[in-house]
């Protein structure tokens, strides 16, 4: 993949995990309106998603092959997509 390509890859999964923070951390009843409403098995899959989103977006590559794979946007991008599914329009 040539530089401007990955640079645009890391600069989507950067601000798709600011997206994602902001709208949890400014605006947590759109998640639930209580406690006991949470989708928590889908909230941990988008968090994970998010999580490996910000290690892609700030650059960072990992030496070992198995944690590049799991923080590429290979993977980072459709787990945030499923989390966001199941915890907002679910």
């Amino acid at each position: 993949m040539n530089k401007v390509l990955r640079g645009l890859a890391r600069a989507v999964s950067l601000l798709a995990a600011v997206a994602v923070a902001a709208v949890i951390i400014l605006y947590p009843r759109l998640v639930a309106e209580d406690s006991a409403s949470v989708p928590h098995g889908f909230l941990v899959v988008l968090l994970m998603g998010m999580s490996a989103a910000w290690v892609h977006g700030f650059g960072f590559v990992p030496e070992n092959r198995i944690l590049r794979v799991l923080f590429s946007p290979i993977i980072a991008w459709p787990v945030m997509i499923i989390g966001t599914w199941g915890v907002f329009l679910r």
